[in-house]
């Protein structure tokens, strides 16, 4: 009896791994990152959101940009193609372009995170992220965007459909797996396990849709990404481009990404609440790769290792982000007794002492699921309005907006 719960997941991970369309699905690319890549940006969520004592294997790396007084959080979860390396260019000008914060968590297998993806694994750490997001960094259901880009539009409609959010954004959705697979082999289809059924969890979906989809998706027909609108029932702007392939950079025209953002939800927008993420985060010992032998590994008592704070008490030590600095600020001296005050002044030293600190690790823009441009820039305008809400790609910022929004009766 002992025995049969170990036999048990061996087996299930043995039978997942031998899966022949979870391989396809999740085709496990090559990692473009390692444990000391992103400085400052790489963190780390244990599953049970509570570092104490908290195994490396439980531990789930995630990319988290910050832009100075944003009052959004995009949480971005990835293609299959594309691990947080590859994505991290996206990512970063998401942050600058709508001035949001960003957080992109991994999936188990990707780049340096343990597990097997799975249809569950996968939308495991899409929930994981979306908790850490309202538990420990607090921040407001109306404050968050959901964004999925092809296998990502899977675990933000498994969110979408929970919790209303201020945005949902989906990228070359696809109605599900048995579906897709339709498509191209048709009563086979039949014979495999249903995965993702996004047609399914969209009729529960109320957060605003804005759902893009290029008509020349040779890899998830466009038809897939019209259904899924038609089934929302919530407020919604479906973009439609006619050039627009599975992985086209979503910046090669205007008209497909940047334009319908700033014009069905209110970016960029602020708050002057200061985001405190727990120092405990940026700690790379809770990666199943780190080792003592790392460079830049922490001394034995030297406090938490990405701020060497020096703090006895580890947990209350958290980190400031203010303007374009990341600083360590420890709760330490208000314990000893130093009230308020010294602790705001202990703030503003170390403010003073982050203006010397070396900048963040920076990444060449790109906006593709691969990381690489695919698409020439369009030449010219074709600009397609329907009673569904549909919008071909566009040069010009003067279309209409209005025309291209739906709202449900």
């Amino acid at each position: 009896i002992l025995c049969q719960a170990p036999w048990a997941a061996w087996m299930d991970s043995t039978m997942l791994s031998l899966d022949l369309v979870n391989r396809v699905l999740f085709p496990r690319p090559k990692s473009t990152y390692g444990l000391h890549d992103f400085p400052e940006e790489l963190i780390w969520i244990p599953r049970s959101l509570n570092p104490e004592n908290a195994p490396a294997e439980e531990c789930v790396p995630c990319i988290l940009l910050t832009s100075p007084s944003a009052r959004f959080f995009v949480l971005y979860l990835h293609s299959n193609a594309e691990d947080l390396g590859r994505c991290y260019s996206f990512c970063s000008t998401l942050r600058y372009q709508f001035q949001v914060n960003v957080l992109a968590v991994e999936y188990p297998g990707y780049g340096i995170c343990p597990g097997i993806a799975s249809e569950e694994s996968v939308t495991q750490n899409a929930f994981l992220a979306f908790d850490f997001l309202r538990s420990v960094l607090d921040w407001p259901l109306d404050e968050i965007l959901i964004m999925g880009r092809s296998i990502g539009s899977g675990p933000a409609m498994a969110i979408a459909s929970k919790h209303t959010v201020s945005g949902l954004i989906l990228v070359c959705p696809f109605l599900s797996v048995r579906e897709l697979v339709r498509e191209f082999s048709g009563t086979v289809a039949d014979m495999i396990v249903e995965r993702f059924p996004n047609n399914e969890l969209m009729k529960s979906v109320s957060s605003p849709l804005l759902l893009i989809h290029g008509k020349d998706d040779s890899v998830v027909p466009w038809s897939h990404g019209r259904t899924l609108y038609e089934t929302c029932p919530a407020r919604k702007r479906l973009v439609a481009p006619d050039a627009m392939r599975h992985n086209s950079n979503l910046h090669t025209n205007a008209g497909w990404f940047v334009l319908p953002m700033l014009q069905f939800f209110t970016v960029p927008d602020y708050k002057f609440d200061d985001l405190q993420v727990p120092a405990w985060a940026y700690d790379k010992r809770h990666c199943h790769l780190y080792s003592e032998d790392d460079d830049g590994s922490p001394e034995e008592g030297t406090g938490c290792l990405p701020c060497k704070c020096h703090s006895p008490w580890r947990q209350e030590c958290i980190v400031v982000v203010s303007g374009s600095q990341r600083v360590a600020a420890s709760d330490s001296r208000m314990k000893k007794g130093f009230g308020p005050q010294a602790s705001k002044a202990w703030v503003n030293i170390a403010l003073n002492e982050a203006k010397t600190r070396p900048k963040s690790h920076l990444s060449p823009v790109a906006g593709s699921a691969d990381g690489a441009s695919q698409e020439p820039p369009d030449d010219g305008v074709n600009q397609e309005s329907s009673a569904e809400g549909a919008l071909g790609h566009s040069g010009s910022a003067s279309s209409d907006p209005t025309s291209e929004v739906s709202t449900a009766a």
